[in-house]
């Protein structure tokens, strides 16, 4: 047996010029996502002491990130998606812009850093569904799980390096220089997505609907197909219960003593494990059982935050969160494919807007839920309970639901249902 078969397939970037521009305008949308999170962060926790204040944060990015997208999702299947893209990222870099103003001035204010997130996950939102929904166009749908790969790949990489950079930035040059190198890499993702060619939605044959009937028929089609409903719901319980991130620098800084350097090597651990999975994909586009191995890697997303508090030590912490990150890569790339093989190119851009409506939504409530039990009790409790009910909830969708158990991924994949 070839060991190829086991590592990254990069034939995507080999064979299409155009998805070689979105995957490198997605790597430095990630890369100074990642330092700006972790930036804004510190920031908000030196000036409040609150780990409930960071989580609002995401909250704050969430809200309107979930609007964006839903309208993005209805853009994407009406509209040329480059277009799209090109356009909400270039607002992108007005949410960087307040960013690095408040830095700048002798006593930065925390409500600005918030208003800087909404605009920030507005624009975000606007572009996600684009980008999801270009994808098959530029790689084709026989190369959909090798490019869900590449993505989590560049994900995980600006994961890892963006958040240690971040925090070595700002323990040496400071916060203001960490935002200005930011702001460098938002201005440079426009001038990228306007290399790709046109990508106008392939239902120029389909007649025109009004948005919110446009809407429905995503929502619709997602209701009433048991996969695609199921792999939505699995992530954002997991999202829910086990989303520690809030908790980094509290848990960095307070519990163990360590200061923003060490915080951004914790924000930057899941990434690690994220990469290392995604490097060593190459099975999962040829896994019979893609179900079964969703629900092992939820339920091991779920064991490693519970693991967290055994032992509070750097090196103990950054294990757990490296699985963590190493057992979500596995779940998203097999879901990511799984999603985009089974929805139809005209309803591709509201599907994907849902995805991302339920991992932006799951993501910030889960943040909020651990900041509130962090503040209630103490972050060693939160990580414990949040982790355990994971790994709970991803045994009871694998012994209960039928879709997930018996999904075969060959069969499954010789036919897109509601095309």
């Amino acid at each position: 047996m070839s060991l190829q078969r086991f590592f990254i397939d990069i034939s995507p970037l080999q064979v299409s010029r155009g998805f070689r521009y979105a995957y490198a305008a997605r790597a430095a949308t990630v890369l100074v996502t990642g330092m700006l999170m972790v930036a804004a962060s510190i920031q908000i926790f030196d000036l409040t002491q609150s780990s409930f204040a960071v989580s609002m944060l995401n909250v704050a990015m969430a809200v309107p990130m979930v609007s964006a997208l839903i309208v993005g999702g209805v853009l994407s299947d009406r509209m040329d998606r480059r277009l799209l893209m090109l356009w909400s990222r270039s607002v992108y870099v007005i949410s960087v812009l307040i960013f690095v103003a408040n830095a700048l001035v002798p006593q930065p204010l925390v409500w600005p850093i918030y208003v800087a997130a909404a605009i920030g996950g507005a624009a975000g939102g606007i572009s996600v569904p684009a980008m999801m929904a270009a994808v098959p166009a530029l790689v084709g749908r026989e190369k959909l799980a090798a490019a869900a790969a590449l993505s989590g790949l560049a994900m995980q990489v600006g994961g890892i390096i963006g958040p240690a950079l971040a925090g070595i930035l700002i323990s040496g040059p400071g916060l203001i220089f960490c935002y200005l190198i930011v702001l460098c890499g938002v201005l440079i993702t426009p001038f990228l997505l306007r290399a790709l060619p046109s990508l106008p939605p392939q239902n120029q044959h389909r007649p025109a609907q009004a948005p919110l009937q446009s809407l429905l028929d995503g929502l619709h089609f997602v209701r009433q197909h048991p996969l695609l409903r199921t792999l939505l719901l699995i992530d954002l319980g997991a999202l829910f219960l086990a989303t520690p991130m809030a908790l980094m620098p509290q848990w960095g800084e307070q519990v163990l003593s360590l200061g923003s350097e060490a915080t951004g090597f914790l924000y930057a651990a899941p990434a690690v494990g994220a990469t290392a999975a995604a490097l060593l994909s190459g099975w999962c586009r040829n896994t019979a059982k893609p179900g079964r191995v969703i629900v092992i890697a939820v339920l091991l997303w779920g064991a490693s935050v519970a693991a967290l508090p055994a032992y509070q030590t750097l090196y103990w912490s950054l294990a757990c969160l490296t699985l963590m990150g190493a057992a979500d890569t596995v779940s998203k790339i097999l879901r990511m494919a799984l999603v985009q093989r089974h929805t139809p190119d005209h309803l591709l851009g509201r599907v994907s807007s849902l995805w991302m409506t339920q991992y932006s939504m799951g993501q910030a409530l889960g943040n909020v839920q651990m900041g509130l039990v962090a503040r209630l009790f103490n972050p060693a409790l939160a990580f414990l309970i949040g982790g355990l009910a994971c790994s709970t909830m991803a045994g009871l969708f694998g012994m209960s639901n039928t879709s997930l158990r018996t999904l075969d991924h060959q069969d499954q994949s010789e036919q897109t249902p509601g095309s």
